[in-house]
């Protein structure tokens, strides 16, 4: 038995040893079995939560290589089924692939082998022991931070204008020889909690979010930590909304607001808001950075936008111009901070602007141009229309539909070929099982005449299915190259006519497949400030499935499969 293994440790809190204590258990139990380890298939995932498989790419090539042509490893080793995942869904449909190509599953500790009978009933009561200890320590964690929460202590992580201090319990120590930590409280840092200050007292005297940003990345003010999808740290409208709403600046802790929960799709934790009737609330007078009346001076500023929008709707949700989405929205990036180019100014229809969000709200950017949206539109359409319309460009569209018509066609023949060639071998296997029931029956002394004529006619069929064996080969599927010319035309006109419409979703599902982005470069021509754009664009079907749906959209009906009238008889 060739194995594999497969370690995981969950988080930073762990020891990075614990990985080689896994596989050493491992190479233990194969030892006593009698089994080989095979060296390249030796694999872990560190400081990676179980909840979910998304992310694990030791995992996840160990799966692949289990679903290759040549099989590496007969079986794949864990110490213990949690290594493998913490959800049982997840635990099950790992074994169950693992096994439909032949690969067994082994958990050391809790001698738990697929191969067994009994494996299923035993993994799935692993597997709900393993999912209820993420529940339970979910619980345990969350009730523990309302309890430092009521003390007046830290729960969260870090907050601007704040660092945390441990509490340490000097009659305690922890595994590695440090005092305990019993808690964190919040101390303010000066420095900071001065520009936190000034941040409020700005808006409360009618300066915008944009301009605030602007402002403080102009002047080198050290901003909060960057998130993930962010590629420069720098103050933004988004950090500053937080801060003007966050209460702990005057002195209220507001707990439970949110609470964690992962994608399914993305293996990500997210957060969802709590209703307000479980938000835990305590003052915490040490924690105050501003006075009452700046705090009520930003709220009333917020009350007045907030009600002047209300009463100017465009829509739903109180969409306003700026969150429109149009043909272009999402497909325009700026060439020197790759920041996608949004609606940044404008209130009449044919006046809204693109621009640059790291310029015009951050100023971390240089490109200050800004373009009308009308005017990009029509050119950008002028000049993909022309494209399309291009007899060049006819060709290769022409040239790429019969490519892929073609391949297409071609796997359609291999599958009727061998679909019918394995209904004529089914059909002559019956027809001779048949054949010897009748001829046993003549052994016997049944009915001579009418025996010996269902006989003669069972061997004559026998003999056509032979020969159609013979001389089965795929066949011809074609479509004549004028029909195909002639769609493919139609189709360039259709791309043309949809880029016009006034179906601005659909519209903009043709450019998000056939253009992807387009590079926004400002730049000078005759002195003015143009934006130079560039990019991928190809209008050509993009695959084999997408080509069949078009034809059968187009009324074009697939060929015939060879042998379509065989019927089988009882």
């Amino acid at each position: 038995m060739r194995c594999a293994i497969y370690a995981r440790y969950s988080s930073d809190l762990q020891r990075d040893s614990s990985i080689d204590d896994q596989i050493r258990q491992c190479r233990d139990y194969a030892r006593v079995k009698g089994w080989s380890i095979v060296e390249q298939f030796v694999r872990s995932d560190r400081a990676i939560s179980a909840g979910s498989t998304i992310g694990r790419s030791s995992l996840d090539k160990l799966l692949k290589d289990a679903e290759g042509h040549t099989r590496s490893f007969d079986c794949l080793l864990v110490d213990d089924t949690s290594r493998l995942a913490r959800n049982l869904e997840d635990s099950l449909r790992i074994v169950k692939t693992l096994d439909f190509f032949g690969v067994k599953f082994c958990s050391v500790s809790q001698n738990l082998n697929s191969g067994d009978k009994s494996s299923r009933s035993l993994l799935t009561l692993h597997g709900m022991m393993d999912e209820q200890f993420l529940v339970g320590l979910a619980e345990k964690v969350h009730r523990g931070q309302e309890g430092q929460v009521r003390k007046g202590l830290q729960a969260g992580g870090r907050c601007y204008g704040y660092r945390n201090v441990p509490i340490e319990d000097p009659t305690r120590v922890e595994k590695y020889g440090r005092p305990a930590v019993i808690g964190v409280r919040l101390e303010i840092k000066d420095d900071e909690a001065e520009i936190v200050r000034r941040i409020f007292d700005s808006y409360a005297d009618g300066m915008g979010l944009a301009r605030i940003a602007k402002m403080l990345n102009g002047e080198g003010v050290p901003a909060p930590q960057t998130p993930r999808t962010r590629e420069r740290r720098a103050w933004c409208i988004s950090s500053l909304h937080e801060m003007l709403r966050n209460e702990r600046y005057r002195g209220v802790s507001v707990w439970n607001r949110t609470e964690k929960k992962r994608s399914p799709k993305t293996g990500r934790k997210v957060s969802r808001p709590r209703p307000e009737s479980e938000w835990v609330r305590a003052d915490a007078p040490a924690w105050r950075i501003v006075t009452d009346e700046q705090w009520a001076a930003v709220v009333a500023r917020i009350r007045s936008f907030r009600d002047a929008l209300s009463s100017n709707v465009v829509g739903g949700m109180n969409r306003t111009p700026q969150s429109c989405t149009y043909l272009f929205s999402g497909l325009l990036t700026c060439s020197i901070c790759n920041a996608r180019l949004v609606i940044i100014g404008g209130g009449k229809r044919g006046y809204i602007k693109y621009g640059c969000p790291s310029h015009r709200y951050k100023g971390v950017c240089e490109n200050r141009l800004t373009i009308r949206r009308d005017r990009l539109e029509a050119q950008l359409l002028d000049v993909l229309e022309r494209k399309i319309l291009r007899s060049d460009m006819a060709d290769y569209l022409v040239t790429r539909f019969e490519e892929q018509l073609n391949r297409r066609i071609r796997e359609w023949e291999r599958e009727d070929h061998v679909s019918a060639r394995a209904g004529l071998i089914k059909r002559r296997d019956e027809l001779k099982t048949r054949a010897a029931r009748v001829s046993q029956a003549i052994a016997e002394g049944g009915s001579m005449e009418s025996l010996i004529a269902c006989l003669k006619e069972l061997e004559s069929e026998i003999t056509q299915v032979s020969r159609q064996l013979e001389t089965n080969r795929p066949v011809e599927m074609t479509f004549t190259s004028a029909n195909v010319r002639q769609f493919a035309l139609e189709r360039v006109l259709h791309l043309r006519d949809m880029l016009h419409s006034e179906n601005i979703p659909a519209a903009r599902l043709v450019l998000q497949k056939h253009i992807g982005r387009l590079i926004m470069t400002p730049t000078l021509k005759e002195g003015k400030p143009v934006y130079e754009v560039s990019g991928k664009v190809d209008f050509a079907p993009t695959g084999g499935k997408d080509v069949m749906e078009m034809v059968a959209r187009e009324g074009l009906e697939p060929p015939t499969p060879a042998f379509s009238g065989l019927r089988s008889t009882n």
